[in-house]
């Protein structure tokens, strides 16, 4: 897969931007921002960022002076004058965004769409976004639109199920250009960017062996339930959108503080970060051209094949390199399809996992189960305790299982190689590799 270009390539794979008047101030990488979904509470406030206000225009005509003012006014307007029209102007487009979602969602499940008004395409905003990414990162873009096309039709499908728009689904290119298996330095993980808590809270598990944040399909439910419940909670879709971006800690404690009853006054008052406020722009721009994208000039975007799969339960743990030859496919397939699972093998001592297998290979492992062959070709997954003794070092004990220094280390969550006599490592055996000796 062709990388996605940035100007400097930064720690977690993203490049924030900042809307600016002029398209040469926004960085390269500003089509890949990173939204960080953080904890619901407590949360600390975002970073202030000085409000950006639209450049006044050049030819406005200059008004009458009032003749009870002592002093004549100047033919330009103030520019708190401008900033309050520049507020009006964003409020209209919270305001048309929050009509056309709420349309959306009382339609029928066929024709739940969600359909722009012209006034919204029309925004100097929205355009200020749609001109970025259909131009300057048109590139980068084109990229995104291809690896949409592996997880749009699955997310479509839940959303349209949880009785919300489809388009909704492009807040994951936001949260993470579409990779399942990426991590924030947040500590945000997977398509829709969860923090272990709110995870935790929608059903998502999370431990030493799997990570169903990085799965596609759960993932994407547990987003769906999120969003409608920040939405019950909000009433608007602006704020339940802006409390996904920075956090419901963050919209709470904003709104508290400012006593703002509009979403930009909270951001001026509050200091909300610039990013939090371009995200409804941002997120109009990027609907508006996956969903039409030869009308803004992408031609012949190979995008990737839809998410395709058939899920088993399996009868024991097993290994990867196994459920490989057993089924009749590669490993890195395998890996693919179930990225939640972080290590070799399926959790050990866990019968009936659920394990995704590509189209037409769930009969293959069904047919060598019931032969009962599975048995023969299956290696065994076993985790054992092993007790430091005097003179053993984490490299010894590795080389004695036949592990690695960096795999023992992450498997018993050590951050040193420093040991102790005493003791307790939980050592994973995969085969005859992790045999004793």
């Amino acid at each position: 897969m062709v990388p996605i270009p940035e100007t400097k390539p930064p720690e977690n794979n993203f490049s924030p931007a900042t809307i600016d008047t002029s398209l040469a101030n926004l960085s390269a990488g500003a089509v890949t921002d990173q939204l960080i979904i953080q904890e619901k509470r407590p949360l600390a406030a975002a970073p202030e960022v000085k409000p950006t206000i639209l450049t006044p225009s050049p030819d406005q005509k200059r008004e009458p002076p009032d003749s009870r003012e002592k002093t004549a006014q100047s033919s330009n307007p103030s520019p708190s004058a401008q900033a309050l029209r520049d507020l009006s102007a964003d409020n209209r487009l919270l305001e048309l965004l929050e009509k056309d979602l709420d349309k959306a969602v009382e339609q029928p499940k066929e024709r739940r769409r969600l359909q722009f008004s012209k006034e919204i395409v029309d925004h100097p905003k929205v355009r200020h976004f749609l001109k970025y990414y259909s131009q300057t990162g048109k590139a980068s873009f084109q990229i995104l639109l291809a690896r949409s096309g592996k997880y749009m039709p699955m997310i479509a499908k839940v959303l349209n199920d949880e009785g919300l728009p489809e388009e909704l689904g492009y807040l994951a290119l936001l949260e993470s250009q579409f990779i399942a298996n990426t991590t924030s330095r947040n500590g945000a993980v997977g398509l829709w960017q969860f923090v272990a808590t709110t995870a935790h809270q929608y059903g998502l598990r999370i431990d030493q062996w799997v990570d169903e944040r990085r799965d596609p399909v759960k993932s994407t439910r547990a987003a769906a339930s999120y969003l409608k419940e920040l939405h019950a909670y909000y009433g608007r879709w602006f704020l339940a959108t802006a409390a996904y971006n920075a956090g419901p800690g963050t919209i709470d404690k904003a709104l508290q503080q400012s006593g703002a009853k509009d979403f930009w006054s909270i951001k001026a008052k509050a200091k909300l970060s610039e990013e939090t406020r371009n995200f409804v722009p941002k997120f109009v721009a990027i609907a508006l051209i996956a969903t039409d994208p030869k009308k803004y000039g992408f031609e012949d975007i190979r995008y990737e094949p839809p998410l395709s799969y058939e899920e088993v339960e399996l009868q024991a743990p097993m290994t990867f390199a196994a459920l490989a030859e057993v089924t009749e496919t590669e490993e890195f397939i395998l890996r693919d399809l179930n990225p939640a699972l972080l290590r070799n093998a399926t959790p050990p001592d866990e019968i009936g996992f659920r394990l995704k297998l590509p189209t037409g290979k769930a009969a293959i492992y069904l047919a060598k189960a019931n032969e009962k062959t599975l048995e023969k070709q299956a290696e065994p997954v076993q985790v054992v305790t092993h007790e430091v003794k005097r003179g053993e070092t984490l490299f010894s004990i590795a080389r004695r299982y036949g592990l690695t220094v960096s795999g023992l280390m992450e498997f018993n969550g050590l951050r040193t190689s420093q040991i102790s006599i005493g003791q307790k490592l939980r050592i994973f055996l995969e085969g005859l590799r992790g045999g004793l000796r």
